[in-house]
């Protein structure tokens, strides 16, 4: 989620102000503009001496509220008529003029889409529109003008009679617009009877009906610059191919010196240098998009399901990771090593970290207690764990820290972020001798990472020795007091798996029963002619916290990713986990 643009306002636009358009010094501009999210867009309310013209008027009822009172007070000093353009037909982008009738009187108003985004308003289109997946109804609406409706991209003029106040005349130019030699953009130019034009050019990727608008030196790009976003790709009407023709185009637009100033759908203004460094990397991004899931209501719950289990894993992976860089810059401060203890003090910032979990934590519980959509869910995990990649530092906490553990927890938040992007990564599944593979898991939990003979056979090298002793000290085997057995086969089962997803369930689930009070953790693998299936049972302790018999969701997940099943149930005195994988050919 990198492109979300922080903040709710900007130098270059003050919010709320009426103020002079760059390039046309009789056009005012008053902006409504939103911190970046998926329920209002910002909103873009422009006065011409003929017209007002409303760029997009958002998904919020206070947001509409005031706009249709600037829109009073225009028409109380100049009885202006309103035409309201919809950058697209996504309904955080129209539905708040549904809740103010002075944003659309059909008496005083007209509404302009391109003509695919106007088909979806009129017949109240579920997909086209989002309103399925963000979970907001709308009512059917007419649409005045059908922007680009015809496809005919040579040279056209048509004119068309707007019944508004003043018999407002609008005559449209279309053509083909190329912004440098082999680019081409498909552009419409609304001349007004006042004198005055914008002009509208067809952007499509994000959705069918994407339109940029260009008044003065200012550019409204709706949501062009996020149409790469995990979350925002595969929604219905995404389209790569288009996408990256779009930005190509714009980026070429940026680039010819006729804009200065650009205005998204979400979050703050930016100047065109600014945008055309994002959109390089918004088209970047795009181009790797291949095979992507459509983002529909069904992925967005399944989404939101996983957010939850792997938010609950990043917590205590994370909670441990911090836990023994705090011990490890404990013990070299004791040691008179206060440069090592800094450096491991600042690997992870416990605050940030909790900040981070605390507020999607929040955000979820009032999220299930108001029964929003899911897709909210799904965006927000996706923020948090961005974050937390971006401040991930894995080479560095692998030298401190077992570094088995920092890369599962560096997979658990690539996981969610592939799975959030909507790609379907090939299976990784191969051939692999089933005990082997357990046994390395089990002996990978029972010692430290290095031994004190390689710990003193570095005393030479200073920068050796503390890097192993760093490593010593940040080692501390899950199974190090626990008692293990293995009823491996003789036989070594050859079975189909994703070593390292399997590899790190196996690691999930002994963690679970340790961390639940067990003292004794059996294993054993029984097959037949099709299957290999794996126990996995723990038993004493007297904290009686043993897991239910229903298995956790990211367990269930985990397992069928790694190319299994898996079920769990209470036993006396302790809790078994069963793991079913076929076996190789």
């Amino acid at each position: 989620m990198k492109r979300l643009l922080p903040g709710n306002g900007s130098e270059l636009l003050t919010p709320r102000t009426w103020q002079t358009v760059p390039g046309a010094a009789d056009i005012r501009i008053f902006a409504e503009i939103r911190k970046a999210d998926v329920i209002s867009s910002n909103s873009y309310l422009i006065q011409t001496p003929g017209l007002l013209l409303l760029v997009d008027p958002g998904g919020l009822l206070s947001q509409a509220e005031i706009l249709a009172t600037e829109v009073t007070r225009c028409r109380d000093d100049t009885d202006l008529p309103l035409m309201v353009v919809l950058t697209h037909a996504h309904v955080d982008h129209f539905i708040g003029m549904q809740t103010c009738p002075a944003l659309f009187d059909p008496e005083h108003s007209l509404l302009a889409v391109h003509d695919a985004g106007a088909i979806a308003i009129e017949r109240r289109d579920p997909n086209l529109t989002q309103s399925e997946v963000l979970g907001r109804e709308f009512a059917a609406m007419p649409v005045g003008i059908h922007l680009f409706g015809d496809n005919k991209w040579c040279d056209t003029i048509r004119t068309e009679q707007i019944r508004l106040p003043h018999k407002v005349t609008i005559s449209c130019v279309r053509d083909r617009f190329s912004p440098e030699p082999g680019i081409y953009i498909d552009r419409e130019c609304l001349l007004f009877s006042s004198g005055h034009r914008i002009e509208l050019y067809h952007t499509p990727g994000h959705s069918p009906d994407s339109c940029c608008i260009r008044v003065g030196r200012m550019l409204f790009i709706g949501d062009l610059l996020f149409a790469a976003n995990p979350g925002i790709a595969g929604l219905c009407g995404w389209n790569q191919d288009d996408l990256i023709r779009s930005l190509e185009g714009m980026l070429a637009m940026f680039k010819s010196g006729t804009i200065d100033i650009v205005c998204p759908g979400h979050g703050r203004i930016i100047t065109v240098n600014h945008a055309c460094t994002m959109l390089e990397e918004v088209l970047t991004d795009a181009r790797a998009l291949t095979d992507i899931a459509e983002l529909n209501s069904h992925r967005a719950e399944e989404t939101a399901r996983f957010a939850e289990d792997c938010m609950e894993e990043i917590n205590e992976l994370f909670t441990i990771l911090a836990g023994r860089l705090y011990y490890v810059s404990h013990v070299m401060e004791e040691l008179g090593e206060t440069d090592m203890a800094a450096q491991a003090g600042t690997l992870i910032d416990g605050d940030v970290l909790d900040g981070l979990l605390e507020s999607f934590r929040e955000f979820a519980a009032a999220h299930h207690a108001q029964d929003h959509v899911s897709i909210h869910l799904a965006l927000k995990a996706g923020q948090v764990i961005g974050k937390l990649e971006r401040s991930f530092m894995t080479d560095e906490l692998a030298r401190i820290i077992d570094p088995s553990l920092v890369t599962r927890a560096g997979r658990l938040l690539s996981s969610y972020s592939t799975m959030l992007r909507g790609f379907t990564p090939p299976r990784e599944r191969e051939a692999c001798a089933l005990c082997t593979v357990i046994e390395s898991v089990i002996i990978g939990l029972s010692g430290p990472s290095c031994s004190d003979d390689d710990i003193l056979a570095s005393t030479d090298d200073e920068s050796a020795f503390s890097r192993l002793l760093l490593a010593r000290i940040g080692t501390r085997p899950l199974l190090d007091d626990i008692r293990v057995s293995f009823a491996r086969e003789i036989d070594d089962p050859c079975v189909l798996i994703d070593r390292d997803l399997f590899s790190d369930l196996l690691t999930y689930i002994l963690e679970d029963l340790v961390g639940t009070g067990a003292e004794e953790l059996a294993l054993g693998i029984t097959t037949d002619q099709a299957c290999a299936t794996v126990t996995i049972t723990g038993t004493g302790g007297k904290n009686g916290g043993w897991p239910a018999s229903t298995v956790r969701g990211f367990f269930l997940r985990l397992c069928e990713r790694a190319g299994g099943s898996l079920s769990g149930e209470r036993t006396p005195g302790g809790h078994r986990y069963t793991i079913a994988v076929n076996r190789a050919a």
